[in-house]
């Protein structure tokens, strides 16, 4: 958990194109059959849950099960919503492009496009379509902000302060509660933006609802980091449940790989493999073997699953693990998605909280790590 980050990334809320790469060189035509599937990759579910997913997405999945377990993607996350900075310092640093940019839809209520006074537009395309057009793969996640005990603010953190929110969300799902019209209008709006990305005949890595156990299970007296794992795995299930057929059946998004994160330890939370297809995992440890315990933990109590770092960094540590280390250590992640630095300084310095210029130029130099360019060979 990322928790000096997202603190100044809700404080945020609280307080109110990638360069030509006509001159790179030509990747090699990389084939996978399904002759060459892992034995991970084998156990896989060989089609996405729902059954009305665009050929797009049936595509994307069938490329992420085709090399699981044979090499990991790169991924990145936007520096806090609606842009690609992220990786354009791994480019910077290495030369390369990230694989996955995974956007945040944090900031829906200051739209410009829904909000006179916003000064953000999420209904400005252009990071989302080039980073598509340019073979990348594109991904959302949505720190889900409502509004906070004091009735002015935003948070996503649940309590009984004025900056937290006793937002119920087992209310959510019962009709005529201000819950569920509050869900309703901002699922709505998060639908219209997914629709735009469907039409575009762009596939979405969706992970919604994210690290919903919170510390629960670490210790005595933990419990969830946001509002929607406040009411407890139950609920939780049901608000997954009720989310996945707003979107799925009601919006008819079917661009959608549904990711569940799991917080280790909270399989009762788990909404189940009909409304599942890749099980993630957030880690900001700089030790190799809770990343391999962790792994294999995993694939086996989720079997039809892919598995990936859905966020990783070096958290508290002094360095994180290099990648090369991890994999030969065991671990076969999917792909992985290192955290932004919300303070870092590209021009200035090559140190970075998370994943800075020595770790990435491990990861595209250990020969187990997917590019843009490399994505884009495989057929």
């Amino acid at each position: 958990m990322k928790n000096r980050f997202l603190i100044a990334l809700m404080g945020m809320a609280l307080c109110a194109c990638s360069d030509s790469e006509a001159n790179a060189e030509p990747a090699q035509e990389v084939t996978n059959d399904n002759t060459e599937l892992t034995e991970l990759a084998q156990k896989v579910a060989a089609q996405p849950v729902n059954p009305k997913a665009t050929a797009e997405a049936r595509q994307l999945y069938t490329k992420l099960r085709q090399l699981y377990g044979q090499k990991a993607l790169s991924g990145v996350v936007a520096n806090v919503d609606w842009n690609i900075r992220e990786a354009e310092n791994v480019h910077e640093w290495t030369g390369k492009w990230p694989v996955i940019n995974v956007f945040d839809f944090i900031n829906i209520h200051a739209s410009k496009d829904v909000n006179s006074q916003g000064w953000l537009d999420y209904s400005d395309m252009t990071h989302v379509r080039q980073w598509h057009q340019l073979g990348g793969i594109v991904g959302m996640m949505w720190h889900w902000q409502v509004k906070a005990n004091n009735g002015t603010n935003l948070t996503c953190s649940p309590g009984a302060k004025p900056g937290e929110t006793s937002f119920d969300p087992s209310k959510v799902y019962v009709e005529g509660t201000a819950e569920n019209k509050q869900a309703i209008h901002d699922i709505d709006q998060v639908a219209g933006y997914l629709k735009t990305m469907q039409q575009a005949g762009i596939p979405v890595l969706w992970r919604p609802l994210h690290e919903a156990a919170g510390n629960t299970y670490e210790f005595e007296g933990g419990g969830a980091w946001f509002w929607w794992g406040a009411k407890g795995a139950e609920v939780y299930k049901k608000l997954w449940c009720w989310m996945y057929d707003r979107l799925v059946n009601h919006h008819q998004l079917n661009n959608l790989i549904w990711i569940w994160n799991s917080q280790m330890g909270d399989a009762a939370w788990y909404p189940g493999d009909d409304v599942v297809d890749i099980v993630g995992r957030d880690n900001y440890a700089a030790l190799m073997y809770p990343l391999m315990k962790e792994f294999n933990q995993l694939s086996a109590e989720y079997p039809t699953k892919m598995v990936t770092l859905a966020e990783c960094g070096n958290g508290d540590e002094v360095h994180m693990s290099l990648w090369s280390k991890i994999w030969a250590q065991g671990s076969r992640w999917s792909w992985f998605m290192t955290w932004y630095d919300y303070n870092y300084n590209a021009g200035n310095s090559e140190d970075h909280q998370f994943a800075g210029k020595a770790w990435w130029q491990d990861a595209f130099g250990s020969g187990v790590v997917v590019d843009r360019e490399e994505w884009k060979a495989i057929k």
